[in-house]
């Protein structure tokens, strides 16, 4: 409904735009030019109207991802946050795994795997990534492999050229992790897909690095 009403008073505009000509006189001149303005800050409105659509809807997407998730398995009393013991370098590191619902999800931070506001992997975090191959290779052999790209809420300022918005910066750093899984872990693309949330589902309110972050969610059967 938002698209809608926006796009009829853009017409609307463009319509009274032609009804009035341009053909000669100060006034009509005048009426021409006021009414091109108005019809261009509708257009802006529409725009921004339809990219807050979106990102609403996305994050009623994904909460509602989430909700199903928990409901479906939620975790048992007494269960603990690692199925399977972490190597040292990577517990370390800050990564950890856990189970929910149906899925285990392993997290990685991404201060240790990216520069502020970079999708470029750094050093420390190619080779966290060796060892997390190694680990999906030896307890995760099968299943849909997502991941998923997190941001924290600051708008993208310093790389603003590179990406549009957090959306944009939280897809390209789970494209760059599923790419070192697949071009150099070994694993299997046809068991890989990526989603990006952006800053809509925040693991802490107060701590914004906790936020920054790439999941790898495997799906386990059952």
């Amino acid at each position: 409904m938002i698209r809608k009403t926006a796009a009829v008073l853009s017409l609307a505009a463009a319509a009274a735009f032609g009804a009035v000509g341009c053909s000669s006189g100060p006034d009509l001149k005048a009426r021409c030019e006021e009414l091109g303005r108005e019809n261009e800050d509708l257009q802006r409105r529409n725009t921004q109207l339809e990219g807050q659509l979106s990102a609403s809807e996305a994050k009623v997407q994904a909460m509602e991802r989430e909700t199903s998730s928990r409901r479906n398995g939620p975790m048992r009393s007494g269960e603990k946050t690692n199925e399977y013991p972490l190597p040292e370098d990577l517990g370390r590191n800050g990564i950890s795994v856990r189970g929910r619902g149906n899925e285990t999800v392993i997290e990685l931070p991404s201060d240790l795997f990216f520069a502020s506001g970079s999708a470029t992997l750094s050093a420390g975090g190619e080779k966290a990534l060796a060892s997390v191959c190694a680990m999906l290779r030896k307890q995760y052999p099968a299943g849909l492999i997502r991941i998923d790209g997190h941001t924290d809420s600051d708008p993208i300022r310093k790389t603003k050229n590179r990406f549009h918005c957090n959306f944009d910066l939280g897809f390209e750093r789970a494209h760059q992790v599923a790419h070192y899984l697949v071009d150099r872990g070994g694993v299997d693309p046809h068991r890989i897909v990526c989603e990006t949330f952006g800053a809509n589902l925040p693991r802490d309110s107060k701590n914004k690095a906790k936020n920054r972050r790439v999941e790898i969610v495997i799906a386990r059967g059952g």
